[in-house]
């Protein structure tokens, strides 16, 4: 009797609603009671602060992260004011239609009872009804995302064009959310051509299902096409974390957080590799500025000397703005700022900043190489001046530059070295404090600086001008790799109005601007970890892979969250991720073993782990699967259960 009153309830369409309504309790509950997680309403991303710039008709101020989730949270912020649990709630009603919409998209390829276990499963259990709880894009985008592909299915068993349009806008949007989905339209329609090419219409759906992808994408890729003047049709966010993932390799495949590499993140030169575009520089002005003085910006470059004024744009209050025309790569631009005023006794002023503008001035580059020496004329005291002087104490390499004989004995020895030192350091080092003594040790090999921190900078004889040769250890040490004075210091002035010198400079800081820029230059130092050691790289991504669905926390804060009771709950993670995995590669044997048109979900699954197992990744970025994995899990335990068919029907 209880067999077949278990077997006729997970016969029932109607478990998939009971599985919805548990899981909006589980939500609601997350929510208004207790958290399994410890990042409050707001979450860890910076949503919240995205949404309430939004909801007061401020611009969409990244391309850091795409436009959907936030819009999302900033519609309700518009409506009901800055109440953080609205939209929270709201996304936990919309996570609990995911076992209905999971239940008819798996009805479609298995048995009824095999949906009905699935859907159970996602109502109960579901990663994603965690992250409801919270300001975070997770729970949106899978419920997007199974709705797309439950369109898709219907579209095609319908020969519908309506339904593939509805699946491809539904497919478009989804990487506004979570931004690895982003190539996914392309593999489910390239496997659908393949795998339907002679059908009826089948040209038409793909059609259909590809321009509303497009339709999709667009706003979000013209917009930034128009802000950087480059094709960008997900976030910029790609390469910072394609970096982390390869200093996440070799003896560091568990943590990049000891690499000494990630030292190289801070750039050792002023610039920029958006080429063309205009350089928008910003600074401020003091509070007693006369405030009826103008200030310009003069800047001239090493392809045209012949300075040009550059007047400052509309601002509020103390900001300035300029924008110098966009330049070529590679290009030096100098420039400085000159601020004119009356008296009180009717005479013309004019103070510059720097102070000693002519010979001084500041330097920015404009190029398309980040690791190596862009100071080609020699403007500037920087790192790199330091590994020509160190190699000529250590090999006797020639130096071209006069001006690394600073203490102007006429010969370039280890107090030159150290001089040059102690000015980059600044902040009041001194050369009797600010090195390990002997502060120089060279071998055939090397030659390495010693700072009295105990850090160390490391030259190899068979250096290639890549700053990323250097093997530097420790603060001090790693402090020289971006510090950079100009070679001139000349006298003070007498008379210099401070209330006239312009502070705060800086260039191509705006968002559109430098977040390109950080992208490529992350790529840059990706890609120089990557042929450094290739074979650790490919072996890192391969683990990752796998470890995309296995949770395994530490009780080291610089690897994962830490929390009261964290290491009990990364325990039982660990615990129910492994068996989570092993239920799902059972189901996938059977799915396997039967020809079975669940099969046909594998495409996603297998999708995310090949796409981004180059980055730094965790099992957070399996949960837009999950759903799916739960109908392989699913199709294991119906199975085994007792007197449970298991086989799949015919949709």
């Amino acid at each position: 009797m209880m067999r077949a009153r278990l077997n006729l309830w997970l016969e029932s369409p109607q478990i998939a609603y009971v599985a919805a309504a548990v899981s909006l309790v589980i939500g609601l509950f997350f929510v208004f009671v207790w958290a399994p997680h410890p990042w409050g309403w707001h979450g860890i991303d910076q949503y919240h602060e995205l949404a309430r710039a939004l909801a007061r008709g401020e611009a969409f101020s990244t391309t850091d992260v795409p436009w959907g989730y936030a819009y999302f949270v900033a519609a309700f912020y518009a409506v009901f004011g800055d109440r953080a649990w609205i939209p929270v709630t709201a996304q936990v009603v919309l996570n609990a239609t995911v076992p209905v919409l999971l239940y008819e998209l798996v009805s479609g390829l298995a048995s009824r009872r095999v949906a009905a276990i699935a859907a159970l499963l996602v109502g109960v259990l579901s990663f994603n009804t965690i992250y409801a709880s919270t300001e975070s894009s997770d729970s949106i985008c899978t419920v997007l995302f199974i709705a797309s592909l439950l369109c898709f299915q219907r579209g095609h068993q319908r020969t519908s064009v309506g339904l593939m349009a509805v699946s491809g806008l539904l497919a478009g949007t989804v990487p506004q959310f979570r931004p690895n989905m982003i190539l996914f339209p392309l593999v489910l329609a390239g496997a659908y051509i393949v795998a339907v090419l002679p059908r009826r219409r089948s040209g038409l759906l793909m059609t259909a299902f590809l321009a509303m992808v497009v339709v999709a994408l667009s706003p979000w890729v013209i917009r930034n096409y128009a802000l950087t003047g480059a094709i960008l049709p997900t976030s910029t966010h790609g390469g910072v974390q394609l970096w982390y993932g390869t200093l996440q390799s070799g003896p560091y495949l568990e943590s990049r957080a000891y690499n000494p590499r990630a030292i190289f993140e801070a750039a050792s030169f002023d610039y920029t590799s958006i080429a063309n575009q205009p350089i928008l520089v910003t600074a401020e002005r003091h509070a007693c500025a006369d405030p009826t003085a103008t200030v310009a910006l003069v800047y001239r470059t090493d392809r045209n000397s012949v300075p040009a004024r550059v007047a400052s744009g509309e601002t509020e209050g103390a900001a300035l703005s300029f924008a110098i025309p966009g330049q070529p790569s590679p290009t030096a631009v100098y420039y400085h700022f000159e601020t004119e005023w009356r008296d009180a006794s009717g005479n013309s002023r004019r103070q510059t900043t720097p102070d000693d503008a002519d010979a001084a001035p500041f330097v920015y580059f404009v190029t398309g190489e980040h690791l190596r020496d862009l100071d080609t004329h020699g403007d500037l005291l920087d790192i790199f001046d330091l590994v020509r002087v160190l190699r000529h104490l250590a090999w006797h390499e020639p130096l071209g530059d006069r001006r690394t004989d600073a203490d102007g004995n006429g010969d370039v020895d280890e107090r030159d070295l150290r001089l040059m030192v102690v000015r980059l350091l600044g902040d009041g080092a001194t050369v009797e404090g600010s090195f390990q003594d002997p502060a120089l040790a060279g071998t055939d090999d090397s030659a390495t600086l010693r700072l009295a921190d105990g850090s160390t900078l490391a030259v190899p004889r068979t250096f290639s001008g890549a700053v990323t040769d250097l093997v530097v250890h420790g603060a001090l040490a790693g402090s020289l790799l971006s510090a950079r004075r100009a070679w001139h210091v000349g006298a003070p002035r007498a008379a210099i109005d401070s209330c006239h010198v312009v502070w705060n400079v800086r260039a191509n800081e705006v968002f559109y601007r430098k977040e390109p820029h950080q992208m490529q230059r992350y790529i840059a130092l990706a890609m120089d970890n990557i042929k450094r050691d290739p074979g650790a790289f490919a072996a890192a991504s391969l683990y990752r892979m796998a470890r995309l669905f296995v949770i395994r926390g530490t009780d080291d804060p610089k690897t994962t969250q830490q929390f009261v009771g964290s290491s009990t709950v990364y325990l039982i993670g660990l615990v129910l991720s492994v068996v989570h995995a092993a239920l799902f590669a059972g189901g996938v044997a059977i799915a396997w073993r039967s020809r079975s048109r669940l099969l046909m979900l594998l495409l996603p699954i297998v999708y995310v782990p090949v796409t981004i197992c180059f980055v730094l990744t965790n099992m957070r970025y399996t949960i837009t699967v999950q759903p799916l994995m739960f109908a392989f899990v699913a199709l294991t335990i119906a199975t085994v259960l007792p007197a449970g068919d298991a086989q799949d029907t015919t949709a």
